[in-house]
């Protein structure tokens, strides 16, 4: 996995360390809105509804994203647009010098599942660093030219709705390697801090609502 240290510094600066805990709270409150709403809908919380958990998710993830940013808790620009393909959307968000979208992932250094809801922007925002080295540019050099380092915001939920690992990725442009890389949840750990607790039950003036 060539984690370029560049690469690494420029995503960390774009989502600093000082973001980690609130950006815990916010995903970790979206799914469990999502449980909480499933399991307090019969007509979801039956094998058929059940198929669409990990969908309702996502949206209460995306949510709950959306509103951080946009009550100022974390500093960053989120936006739900429409992909560039199909009828799906997307969250974005915009920190200084880099822009993310919101995915799960299997495991912590896997890459997004091949499907129609993902679309590589990375292909049109990231320019080959390899190619560029080869080149005798140093990596410091090609990244001024990158107005907008691309990253991935990578999740997954456990069974029982909990967060098991949230990282801030940047990939390579034409192929799955991570060129920068950033456990958050280990992050907030070393830092000496706790992960901040999350009740599962939500406020009745936050839960997600059909």
């Amino acid at each position: 996995m060539p984690i370029i240290p560049e690469v690494q510094d420029r995503l960390r600066a774009a989502f600093p360390a000082t973001t980690d805990a609130m950006l815990f709270r916010a995903v970790q409150e979206g799914s469990y809105h999502a449980d909480h709403l499933f399991d307090g809908e019969p007509f979801l919380n039956n094998p058929i509804g059940r198929d669409l958990r990990g969908h309702v998710r996502r949206i209460g993830i995306a949510h709950q994203l959306n509103l951080y940013c946009g009550r100022g808790d974390l500093p960053w620009k989120a936006d739900m647009k429409p992909m560039p393909q199909g009828r799906w959307h997307w969250l974005e968000i915009g920190a200084d010098g880099a822009m993310a979208h919101v995915c799960r992932t299997d495991d912590v250094f896997e890459f997004p599942a091949e499907a129609d809801s993902r679309q590589d922007f990375r292909l049109a925002l990231q320019p080959n660093l390899f190619t560029a080295a080869e080149e005798r540019r140093s990596f410091a050099e090609v990244l001024k030219d990158v107005p907008q380092l691309y990253a991935w915001l990578t999740f997954r939920v456990g069974q029982d709705g909990a967060i098991s690992h949230l990282c801030w990725a940047s990939p390579a442009v034409d192929h799955d390697d991570w060129l920068g890389h950033i456990k958050v949840l280990d992050q907030i750990r070393l830092s000496g801090a706790e992960l901040p607790p999350v009740t599962p039950v939500p406020d009745p003036k936050d839960k997600l609502c059909l």
